[in-house]
């Protein structure tokens, strides 16, 4: 499976989960966000392939999520067991 699918998938459920708790939807109606938020995806996705632009979307994705994962975690973690040692 390619990792832009997975990528995907993942966006699409995390805006469905946000909606279903936000709108109070019924299942009718988080089946109209999914096929909305994947034909929506399915656009954007092409264009992106089109204009030359998936690369450096997947570039910026590869590294903010090593940024969040590397320096962001263990910074909040740090400040977390400081704060905790204090008390």
């Amino acid at each position: 499976m390619e990792i832009e699918l997975i990528f995907g998938g993942v966006i699409v459920s995390l805006i469905v989960q946000f909606a279903k708790t936000k709108l109070n939807l019924n299942v009718a109606g988080v089946m109209v966000v999914v096929a909305i938020l994947s034909l929506v995806g399915g656009f954007a996705y092409k264009a992106m392939l089109a204009y030359g632009l998936w690369e450096a979307f997947i570039g910026v994705l590869t590294a903010s999520g090593a940024f969040y994962a590397f320096i962001l975690k263990n910074v909040k973690d740090l400040s977390e067991s400081s704060d905790r040692e204090t008390n």
